[in-house]
């Protein structure tokens, strides 16, 4: 089994993945409205498919990452439990517990931002 020194990277790498999921929904949000009158078969009623399959879309992703920061949750109060008061594995387990609650506010939050502008732009 491939073990790895530096634990402080893979918590960094798994962070930078989280945060490079949740910025991408708003990438997405970020994204022009398509003009498409000049192709041949595409009317209104074709862009606000294409919107409202977009906005579907970026919830989705988020409800998605919201699972993954409960179940990162669940794990770090597993970890608490297991700890045997050590120092070292119950600061380890406290860091996990404010890491994924604060995911977990962050995905709920941006999921309600993403659905309000939904809503407001395309009616959903």
């Amino acid at each position: 089994m491939y073990y790895i020194k530096n634990k402080k990277m893979i918590k960094n790498v798994l962070f930078s993945l989280f945060a490079f999921i949740s910025s991408f929904s708003s990438v997405l949000a970020a994204w022009p409205k398509i003009n498409c009158k000049w192709l041949p078969g595409c009317d209104t009623d074709d862009v606000k498919v294409i919107e409202k399959v977009s906005w579907n879309i970026i919830a989705e992703m988020i409800k998605y990452v919201a699972v993954l920061a409960v179940i990162a949750l669940m794990i770090s109060w597993v970890m608490y439990m297991f700890s045997d008061w050590e120092e070292e594995k119950t600061k380890k387990a406290k860091s996990w517990i404010i890491w994924s609650l604060t995911a977990v506010l962050l995905s709920i939050s941006s999921y309600y931002i993403v659905t309000t502008i939904a809503w407001i732009e395309v009616g959903l």
